[in-house]
């Protein structure tokens, strides 16, 4: 796994030879949904039958109800 240095999200290398976010390759979800700070790197959290970090990876397996707000 790679963090790209100028969108500080983390994609695989071995899939992607180029940040995939900032080539426009993928794209973030977007739509109404729960998200959780992360407490590893600051990042968000999202819920996904526990807590995973769209950034670091982190997971928490707390409740979805254990969630600091929704976004759009």
């Amino acid at each position: 796994m790679t963090m790209c240095p100028y969108c500080d999200k983390v994609y695989d290398e071995s899939e992607y030879s180029e940040c995939p976010y900032c080539s426009g390759e993928l794209e973030e979800e977007h739509g109404e949904r729960y998200f959780k700070n992360c407490h590893n790197c600051g990042g968000v959290m999202y819920w996904n039958g526990s807590w995973e970090c769209a950034n670091c990876g982190e997971e928490i397996n707390t409740g979805i109800d254990d969630n600091d707000g929704t976004i759009e």
